[in-house]
């Protein structure tokens, strides 16, 4: 009786063990659902008022921190983001003002241009055939000399109770060359839908968690 007693009570300790384990697992899971699927919204320029057809860009606005969001405007090849006299319009957020910019850096290239800043702020303004954005943000200024435009440009937003997934729309000024002379053309390009994008860390844990209770399966067959 005494090996079958104890082959039991090694058997009921093993399916304490899995339940905890899954029970943990279940919370991590609960808990990074939510910020994996609010981290980061993305909108692909697919919209212009120069007739170009695909995509001019794309810009992704993402948590970094509370009340706190980063922009990141991403062009593709053959076209540029304007900074002297352009525009950078959003939908969907409140509570944003002149002083909510931060961080902002343009880059081209092997290039960084650091301490920008921009001149002019609207609320709401009407960019081109897109209709009114609650605020656009304009005019950068800081950039050297004969540098009108760049292929990428990142800032932070802070505002109270701001989140990534508050921003519905975006336009931005654009020129049809890349590099930093703006190119012959310049126009006005608009986001399609929003798409949400998972965060990384969040989906890697839930999979290695996964992967850890397949083994714990195992083990107890």
């Amino acid at each position: 009786m005494t090996p079958v007693s104890g082959k039991v009570f090694v058997m009921r300790d093993s399916c304490v063990k899995f339940i905890f384990a899954a029970l943990a697992m279940g919370s991590l899971f609960l808990a990074s659902v939510p910020s994996a699927w609010a981290n980061s919204v993305s909108f692909n320029l697919t919209a212009n008022n120069l007739g170009i057809s695909g995509s001019i860009g794309d810009v992704t606005v993402t948590d970094t921190g509370a009340n706190q969001v980063t922009v990141t405007l991403t062009m593709n090849a053959g076209f540029s983001i304007k900074l002297q006299g352009g525009d950078i319009a959003f939908s969907g957020p409140s509570g944003l003002t002149a002083g909510s910019v931060g961080g902002l850096t343009a880059f081209s290239g092997a290039n960084t241009f650091s301490g920008l800043s921009f001149k002019q702020f609207f609320t709401p303004k009407n960019i081109s055939q897109f209709g009114a954005f609650a605020f656009d943000y304009a005019n950068i200024k800081g950039s050297s000399n004969g540098v009108v435009s760049a292929d990428s440009l990142t800032f932070v937003l802070t505002a109270p109770g701001l989140t990534a997934s508050q921003f519905t729309g975006v336009a931005i000024h654009f020129c049809t060359a890349s590099g930093t002379s703006c190119g012959p053309l310049t126009g006005f390009a608009s986001s399609g839908p929003v798409s949400t994008v998972p965060e990384p860390g969040s989906m890697t844990l839930l999979a290695s968690g996964l992967v850890g209770l397949g083994g714990l399966v195992r083990r107890r067959r």
